[in-house]
């Protein structure tokens, strides 16, 4: 009777394993469509060549938007996340990449670091954003909307971080389509939209 028990048990535990491990991974349906931010700065670097190195580590981004879901709001208080239609990266790792870039084609630095660099920069921007959404209470009219947060400090060597500059920006554009793809388009918009304001913005004070 003991070898028998043992031997249900020795069958059983691979399964149970396999069961766990299941458990922890993201569930993805078949049927999910993945979508990426395509924001990219047109015009040509500023004309002033900038001395400033800059660090921008990962932005952060209000739990409400961090899931990859596109989130959707229905009206004053409901809000929905889009199992089906995803960031196919999270969202604040795109916002973050994207500004990098957008920075380092302005012109105003000499230098844009990634937070792993081992450089020494003389300034750093930290960012939060504060809404990330679909405006769909109004069905016939429907928006993309972003908030975001800027703070840039000067880090340079020997000195205390100093806040130089502290702005929030808010965009919100009007969708081609009223789906998700029109949605994702939106959001590239009002990025592109909060990236020149803060552009010319950071243009007064490095």
């Amino acid at each position: 009777m003991t070898c028998k028990w043992t031997r249900v048990a020795l069958c059983l535990v691979p399964a149970a394993c396999s069961l766990v491990l299941s458990g922890c991974a993201r569930p993805v349906s078949a049927n999910t469509r993945f979508y990426m931010l395509q924001t990219l700065r047109q015009a040509p670097p500023a004309t002033r060549e900038g001395k400033a190195v800059l660090a921008i580590p990962r932005f952060t981004i209000d739990a409400a938007y961090a899931g990859r879901g596109l989130v959707y709001r229905l009206d004053e208080h409901r809000y929905e996340s889009d199992a089906y239609n995803e960031f196919l990266i999270a969202p604040a790792v795109m916002a973050t990449e994207k500004t990098r870039d957008w920075l380092a084609g302005s012109g105003l630095f000499a230098q844009v670091l990634s937070s792993g660099s081992g450089a020494d920069p003389t300034h750093r921007i930290e960012a939060n954003i504060t809404a990330l959404y679909g405006d769909f209470r109004d069905k016939a009219a429907p928006k993309a909307v972003i908030e975001m947060r800027f703070f840039l400090l000067r880090t340079e060597t020997g000195i205390d971080p100093e806040i130089v500059f502290a702005k929030s920006y808010r965009a919100a554009c009007d969708t081609r389509t009223a789906d998700p793809e029109g949605l994702v388009a939106g959001f590239d918009q009002c990025l592109r939209t909060i990236l020149t304001e803060l552009e010319k913005d950071l243009a007064d004070v490095v």
